[in-house]
């Protein structure tokens, strides 16, 4: 396995929509990003538009989160996680109601305590409420039915914070895998995030038969990463596969870091 850094980037494709959407809704932005001095209040606006024919009803709560070694989300109770933001933030409503084909905006402050000195976050949820009617006849009260819930990450990032490096850790093949009565073959890239900034990056590949010169398509993975964090990305291949291979990965966490690039020979027999 060879590790390699060039300097030079590929485009990088954004790691998250800036608009979630459903049933008719649309938010933006997906993140908020904040920054400031300790002492400070700075505020941004979450914009809600309605495209359905119905109103539509949120109400909002919060959690603490962080990502799992796969880069899965993983929820806490508010204010319960070290890197918790959440008792520092409030809104100018805790809910909201959009009238067909209006948009309407939600303020979002957060006061910065003075000892703020390194990244944090939470999850900012909105929940959809609607009210279920009783059945004719029917005498038990009207309740309610959550179908919708959107959530946008809350960041803080004090300045100066020093924003380190992304890299490769280690470039594995781990044969064939069963899951579900599947077998696929299996890499595993371990990626670092050495800053103490959150970090976008997309993991693209180039699997090429070197007998052969036949290159195989994998589709790129795109990961988020928390300050001093480690991440596995999983790649699987056909179970088929035959013959000798060199798979080359590129890490581009976008303009501001070098290009790295890890390489791995690898023979599939039957």
């Amino acid at each position: 396995m060879r590790f390699l850094t060039i300097l030079f980037t590929l485009c990088l494709v954004s790691a998250l929509s800036h608009t979630a959407k459903g049933q008719g809704i649309s938010v933006a932005p997906s993140r908020i990003m904040f920054t400031g001095n300790p002492g400070e209040t700075v505020t941004q606006e979450i914009t809600f538009s309605n495209s359905s024919d119905k109103p539509l009803s949120f109400i909002t709560r919060q959690q603490d989160w962080d990502r799992d070694s796969l880069g899965v989300k993983v929820y806490y109770k508010p204010n319960s996680r070290p890197g918790s933001n959440a008792n520092w933030i409030s809104l100018s409503s805790n809910s909201i109601i959009i009238e067909p084909g209006q948009s309407k905006k939600i303020n979002v402050a957060m006061t910065i305590p003075q000892k703020a000195n390194q990244l944090t976050n939470s999850m900012l949820f909105f929940t959809q409420v609607k009210e279920q009617k009783p059945a004719q006849g029917d005498k038990l009260a009207i309740g309610i039915i959550i179908t919708l819930e959107i959530g946008i990450q809350v960041y803080y990032t004090p300045p100066g914070l020093n924003a380190g490096d992304i890299e490769f850790l280690a470039f594995d093949d781990r044969g064939i895998i069963v899951n579900d009565k599947i077998k696929t073959r299996q890499l595993a890239l371990k990626v670092s995030n050495k800053g103490s900034v959150n970090k976008d990056a997309t993991v693209r590949f180039e699997l090429t038969n070197k007998s052969t010169g036949e290159e195989i398509k994998i589709e790129p993975k795109i990961i988020a990463m928390l300050p001093h964090s480690k991440q596995w990305v999983i790649v699987d291949l056909p179970a088929d596969l035959k013959g000798d291979f060199l798979v080359v990965a590129l890490l581009d966490a976008g303009s501001t870091y070098d290009l790295k690039i890890a390489e791995k020979e690898i023979i599939y027999r039957p």
